[in-house]
């Protein structure tokens, strides 16, 4: 009688998928050759090799491919930050709390509050969004850190 249980416990743990990816929870998760020829702008590409792609709704505007966002996953210093990217389309930043910026990226806010954010958010003199946070926490100085990083790699222009 018990080995009828166990096999179907293995069963059930063989059928098993993995849970999805924080950034699959976001949107939809494809390959980025895939995701490059769905939106209509050239993403900011982090300096490390990417772990996870998505394809995200539109920050502001219609639920149509033209306003989609891209979300790319990568790992530094043993942290995976998930950076997304969307087309501007009017939207704003005001609902977010402003956060101390940088001379070549003014435009920057706070996920989640100034005080413990989540993440950072900013503005493109080009007319794009972007978002950065960690999967997972993080302390503000490290999320400031990785900012500071990306901005100086061009994430800002």
């Amino acid at each position: 009688m018990l080995a009828p249980l166990l096999l179907t416990a293995v069963v059930v743990l063989a059928d098993a998928s993995p849970p999805p990816t924080t950034l699959a929870r976001r949107g939809f998760q494809t390959t980025f050759p895939v995701a490059v020829r769905a939106i209509r702008f050239r993403p900011f590409m982090p300096d490390r090799p990417l772990t996870d792609v998505a394809l995200l709704t539109p920050f502001h505007g219609e639920s149509i491919s033209q306003n989609e966002g891209v979300g790319l996953e990568y790992e530094r210093d043993g942290r995976a930050w998930i950076l997304s990217e969307w087309p501007r389309n009017g939207g704003t930043l005001a609902a977010f709390q402003p956060w101390p910026g940088m001379a070549s990226c003014a435009d920057v806010h706070a996920v989640g509050g100034r005080n413990q954010p989540r993440g950072v958010v900013w503005s493109t003199p080009h007319g794009l969004v972007l978002s950065l946070t960690p999967d997972g926490s993080a302390s503000p100085g490290t999320i400031a850190a990785e900012f500071r990083r990306l901005v100086n790699l061009g994430a800002c222009r």
